[in-house]
């Protein structure tokens, strides 16, 4: 119980964006979660931005091409503002925390 409200705290409050796509949820459905923590989606990466989260599934992910989210989020990065970059499965551990065995 205490790492679910742990997690709840880590989105609660916090503007976050996804880019690419993601494998586990529908955009749509990721947002959804989002808002039921308290976290506020955001379809564009803004200086308000706390969390980007990066998708498995981009179609320049065969060049290493980074999104235009990504690029964007570099950018703020760069002038100062704290921005996470994470990936789908630290996204997941975010949304799905795992059970604490004793």
């Amino acid at each position: 119980m205490a790492k679910d409200i742990q997690n709840t705290i880590m989105i609660k409050g916090k503007h976050i964006a996804i880019t690419g796509k993601l494998v586990f949820y529908k955009r749509r459905d990721a947002f959804a979660a989002i808002l039921e923590r308290g976290g506020i989606p955001q379809d564009a990466v803004t200086k308000e931005t706390d969390i980007l989260v990066v998708g498995y599934y981009r179609h320049r992910a065969l060049t290493e091409e980074k999104s235009r989210k990504r690029l964007t989020a570099d950018r703020y990065i760069e002038q100062g503002q704290d921005i996470q970059i994470i990936r789908e499965d630290e996204f997941l551990a975010i949304l799905w925390p795992s059970p604490i065995y004793t």
